[in-house]
């Protein structure tokens, strides 16, 4: 019998209808996909505007680190491989390439050779804009999958929908995006990929029937955490996580040589994937470091303590104490482990790994350095999070309710084979724990300042209190031989909570790692989603049905107007992720560079601005943002920055010493003051200051005569002791103690008279001369008074759409400790010098505005803030200049130079 074409058609339909049906799957994926092409649009709104003015050539959006990783992946497509040593670094060392994690440029070259093969147009730059936004589609899935492993042993329809909710909460959460957006090729971008792909692939091999698919899930696990490994120094999080997760798996009974198998399985291969790869990874260094060497200690300890359970040769002495064979075997392979480490290595070391767990709980930042980086910079619940996780209800961000109450409920579910009663002192115990572990660090003002002895108490406190509950109930059970409940414990719950607990802790030790806790929490608002709403649908009961349906609508609703927020926020920010005005005056000073300097100059600065002087400039530097050499930063911050005259000739050997042929000054060095002073200073902070912007008071404005009297009010407070004479008397105004009230600039005409300054003491005021005032081009010396000075500058107004200055219309405070600094005198003052000639102004876009409108003549100009040049000089160096080679080592004589005091900075 012959069957048409229309009938052959029409049974396909029909099988491919029946395929689909039985086949659900393509409904979650087609879901999946349009999340992740949300994602996708997002991080792209910015590419248009991704412009190099002075070349109409893409370039990557405003940030510091992706320019190496650009400059090495264009190097690498230019010679095929990376140099031993990048000579444009820390001049005249070099950098060893192979002590950085250069994985992500490689990856960037890859990402560019597919492009390049379907079009030959295709430049390095625009690859590697594209990158991070391809990378965070592959990262999205990679988090779906990890999600809808964690819930493994629910119905497939409901893992599914937690692991896609989740998945929509992770593409839009903000603190995200920054890391993720086009043009930013940042370590992120691919590192969550990898470490995403680490916890699936470990809890597939952790959770696998088959001894096969075990001991490949485990290596593939190795070989994904090796590579995050070799991409970001956030692989902390990998080793730490599943080094615990496996540790409290086994002393819970869950634990047994198969799994002991796969947790070698992934040690090994992840080490055996770094390794050859990168310096950094020495065998030393892998056993020395908190995390690597926790995770080598907890395979030891395991093995031994399995090796112990099966000869079963202290069983007496283990029931004696009560204790399950397997916490009873693990103390006393790590006592074992102790004495072994002690005789082995240094006797200090197992102390000083426990000084940096504490150090990493508590003040994670103890140098000067790492407390001068924003990205470092300690966050506080009450401001960090609400900004990272806003909407915000009473001060809260809504996102941190759904999350936490998602925890709460997803430990519930954790010990649910428990009794009643221990289940409501555990949950309740978790609770604490999670409350004292957040708010222990409420905000900077308060008493739960992260510091204070009752933030120790609650911080502390709380970990005791849920610690102690647990281990009650777990001692208790196992005494009475009832400890089956814990090995029925769902490990990739277990996983979970220590990675949220680790993201947590993170959370509150450097802002740049909140986005961490962004990227896993999603898991446990889904959870929350879901099971609120599951226990609406399956109550019969009709109040309890009404409460749990008031409940899930809340939850619900929360999270949809969470996600909308995240969505516009997202949206908003990614459009206006592009080079500022500030960006685009960089990028014409790197090409008068590029146009105007010799290729082997050398360019002297503060680190900040290294990777672009090399990448966008093309010229080497001493200092850069890998602060690979912290010695060097103090030395530029100490010798040329805040060098004053008497430091010119250790100034001019650093510099001669360095080959540097160029000084770079940047107006924003102006705000960084605090930072390079604080790097600078010896061990009693003999440089540290600031550099305040007073703005006057128009309305305090008072004439007498021919006489003016401006006033510039203040309130900050003094960097150094000052002693008045007053009556006869000697007046001490304590550092740090007494203030400055105003500065008051009198003018006669046109002509300026010595300024005062009001300082404010035990409230009583003083009123004394200042020495030293910058007007109208000029620096005025009036040989007596405070040794401080004043740098008047004109302000710029904006009313009705017309522009209108005011000449005197601010102005920044010198102190002593500033006043006669380099960069007060070459760059504020513009005074000649013997050493440096300024070759190039390239002036702010706003100033160079108003210049081309005859509003203004100088460089400097307040408006929304201090508006100023990027200046650089040419070095002349004395004839009689030599080498010291003591500014070529990297260590610090004396540590305690770069050790930061409280309340120093």
């Amino acid at each position: 019998m012959e069957v048409s074409g229309e009938e052959t058609i029409e049974r396909r339909k029909r099988e491919i209808f029946s395929y689909l049906k039985q086949k659900r799957d393509w409904i979650i994926y087609l879901l999946l996909a349009g999340i992740v092409l949300v994602g996708f649009y997002i991080r792209t709104r910015n590419i248009i505007n991704l412009k190099d003015v002075t070349t109409n050539d893409w370039t990557l959006a405003p940030d510091l680190d992706p320019f190496l990783f650009l400059r090495w992946a264009k190097e690498i497509v230019e010679n095929g491989s990376l140099a031993a040593v990048d000579a444009m670094r820390y001049v005249p060392l070099g950098y060893d390439t192979a002590g950085e994690m250069k994985l992500l440029s490689y990856l960037i070259v890859w990402f560019y050779n597919i492009l390049h093969f379907f079009n030959e147009s295709v430049s390095v730059t625009y690859a590697a804009i594209w990158f991070p936004v391809m990378m965070f589609a592959l990262t999205a899935v990679a988090f779906f999958l990890f999600a809808r492993k964690v819930f493994y042993m629910e119905k497939k329809e409901i893992r599914n929908v937690i692991a896609l909710i989740a998945t929509a909460f992770f593409v839009l959460v903000p603190s995200l995006l920054p890391r993720t957006i086009a043009g930013i090729p940042e370590k992120e971008s691919a590192a969550f990929f990898f470490m995403f792909l680490a916890f699936y692939f470990y809890l597939e091999a952790f959770t696998s029937e088959k001894f096969r698919n075990r001991i490949i899930f485990g290596i593939l696990a190795g070989i994904t955490t090796g590579l995050m490994a070799l991409v970001w120094g956030g692989v902390i999080y990998v080793f730490f996580s599943i080094g615990l997760a496996t540790f409290l798996a086994f002393i819970l009974g869950k634990v047994q040589k198969r799994e002991a198998v796969v947790y070698g399985l992934w040690l090994f291969s992840s080490f055996a994937t770094m390794m050859p790869f990168s310096t950094r990874y020495g065998v030393n260094n892998l056993i020395s470091s908190t995390s690597t060497g926790s995770a080598i200690g907890i395979l030891v300890i395991i093995s031994f303590s399995l090796f112990l359970i099966k000869i079963a040769k202290f069983e007496n002495l283990r029931k004696k104490t009560g204790l399950s064979k397997e916490l009873f075997y693990a103390i006393a392979s790590v006592s074992v482990l102790i004495v072994l480490m002690a005789v082995a290595f240094k006797p200090d070391m197992i102390s000083s790994q426990i000084i940096e767990i504490k150090a990493a709980l508590i003040d994670p930042q103890p140098s000067r350095f790492g407390l001068t980086v924003a990205e470092n910079r300690q966050p506080f619940f009450i401001n960090d999070w609400k900004e990272n996780f806003g909407p915000n209800i009473r001060e809260i961000p809504l996102f941190f309710w759904l999350f936490f109450s998602g925890a709460v409920i997803l430990f519930n579910k954790l010990i649910e084979k428990m009794s009643k009663k221990e289940k409501i002192i555990l949950t309740f115990g978790y609770f604490i724990f999670l409350t004292g572990l957040i708010f222990s660090k409420y905000s900077s003002g308060s008493n739960l300042n992260g510091t204070s002895n009752l933030s120790f108490t609650v911080y502390f406190g709380s970990w005791l209190i849920f610690l102690g509950a647990f281990g009650y109930y777990y001692y208790k059970r196992h005494k009475r031989e009832e400890h089956a409940v814990f090995a029925e414990f769902n490990f990739s719950y277990i996983m979970y909570f220590i990675i949220l607990t680790l993201a947590i802790i993170g959370a509150r030790a450097g802002i740049r790692l909140v986005m961490v806790l962004g990227a896993v929490s999603p898991i446990a608002i889904a959870f929350l989603i879901v099971k609120v709403s599951e226990k609406y649908l399956n109550e019969k009961e009709d109040m309890s049905k009404f409460i749990f349906g008031v409940i899930a609508l809340i939850v619900i609703i929360s999270s949809v107007f969470t996600v909308w927020v995240y969505y516009q926020s997202d949206v908003a920010t990614a459009s206006a992720y592009s080079p500022s005005s500030y960006n685009v005056q960089w990028q014409k000073a790197m090409a008068w560079i590029r146009d105007n300097t010799d290729v082997n100059s050398v360019f002297a600065h503060w680190w900040d601005y290294g990777y672009w002087v090399q990448s966008i400039g093309n010229r080497a530097t001493i200092l850069d943002g890998g602060n690979s050499i912290g010695y060097w930063n103090h030395l530029m911050g100490r010798l040329v920055l805040t060098g004053t005259p008497e430091d010119s000739k250790d100034m001019m050997e650093y510099l001669y010493t360095h080959n540097a042929t160029h000084l770079l000054i940047d107006s924003t060095d102006i705000g960084k003051y605090t930072a390079f002073s604080s790097i600078g200073s010896d061990e009693n902070y003999d440089r540290i200051s600031y550099i305040p912007t007073l703005v006057m008071d128009d309305q305090q404005t008072r004439t007498n005569g021919n006489e003016t009297n401006y006033v510039y009010p203040a309130g900050f407070g003094n960097d150094d002791d000052i002693v008045l004479e007053k009556d006869g008397k000697q007046i001490l105004l304590p550092r740090k103690m007494a203030g400055i009230g105003a500065v008051i600039v009198t003018m006669n005409q046109s002509e300026i008279m010595q300024p005062n300054v009001i300082y404010i003491y035990n409230s009583n005021q003083y009123s004394e001369k200042i020495r030293y005032v910058y007007f109208n081009n000029k620096l005025y010396d009036f040989g007596s008074g405070v040794d401080a000075g004043v740098f008047i500058f004109p302000r710029v107004d904006l009313s009705n759409g017309q522009y209108s200055m005011n000449n005197i219309g601010a102005m920044m405070y010198l102190s002593s400790r500033t006043v006669h600094s380099n960069l007060a005198r070459i760059y504020l003052f513009g005074q000649n010098s013997d050493y440096f000639k300024l070759s190039h102004v390239e002036s702010n876009l706003f100033v160079d505005s108003l210049k081309q409108q005859g509003i203004t003549s100088g460089e400097f100009i307040y408006f929304q803030g201090f508006q100023g040049p990027i200046n650089i000089w040419e070095i002349k160096y004395p004839s009689d200049i030599k080498e010291n080679i003591e500014y070529l080592e990297k260590d610090f004589a004396n540590p305690e130079v770069d050790i930061a005091k409280p309340g120093e900075y």
